[in-house]
């Protein structure tokens, strides 16, 4: 078994755990040791989930030789800053693939990302580093993902599109076919996107627009 540990102890972090156990239960393939966080709250004695918290993400880069590291936090700024500095420092990140997911076998997942249970990847897509992928999201032919993007719980990505870097896109949104989405984008909960998305912009609505127009 590969030994592993979470960055990240919030809930995403938590359901991550639950994911690793449920992969165990299919085939022993993990030992996760616990839980690294930088917040204030945690101290040596706490539990989360059954888990312990470890350290900060200093603990990782004393133990690189010795485990692998999943990032589990959302927001996708973050995230990419914590990955890319550990990926400097030597660490490994694995990627995390709940049982239940359906991946064509035709795909790219990049290291360190994480795919819920029933969610669905269609054919000849490309998913980058760090990707999040809630649950029941569905990712049609072609797609590519880029790094660090977070997509939320139900949301339908139609085939051809192209979705940019630190993404962040809400549940249960919906992108129709052949749009782009620019890196650092935001997509609210709930939007259906018609058209492409700039980067660095916030849409929301049916059809989406940038907030700027709705004011």
């Amino acid at each position: 078994m590969k030994d592993i540990v979470l960055y990240g102890a919030s809930g995403f972090g938590k359901e991550v755990a639950y994911i690793i156990e449920r992969i165990n239960e299919v085939a022993p393939t993990y030992k996760l040791l616990g839980f690294l966080d930088d917040g204030s709250q945690y101290h040596e004695g706490v539990i989360i989930n059954g888990y312990p918290w470890l350290g900060t993400g200093e603990w990782i880069i004393e133990h690189k030789d010795e485990c692998v590291c999943t990032c589990t936090i959302g927001y996708p700024r973050t995230k990419a800053k914590i990955q890319r500095r550990l990926t400097e420092q030597g660490v490994q990140f694995e990627t995390i693939i709940a049982p239940d997911a359906r991946i064509s076998s035709l795909c790219t997942i990049g290291a360190g990302s994480v795919i819920y249970g029933y969610t669905s990847i269609s054919v000849n897509c490309k998913i980058g580093d760090g990707v999040l992928l809630n649950g029941r999201v569905s990712v049609g032919h072609d797609v590519e993902i880029g790094d660090y993007t977070t997509i939320m719980v139900g949301t339908g990505i139609s085939g051809g599109c192209k979705i940019g870097s630190e993404v962040n896109i809400g549940g249960h949104a919906f992108i129709i076919p052949e749009k782009k989405v620019g890196d650092g984008a935001t997509i609210a909960a709930g939007s259906v996107v018609f058209s492409n998305v700039k980067a660095g912009t916030t849409v929301l609505g049916n059809p989406a627009k940038r907030m700027k127009e709705l004011e």
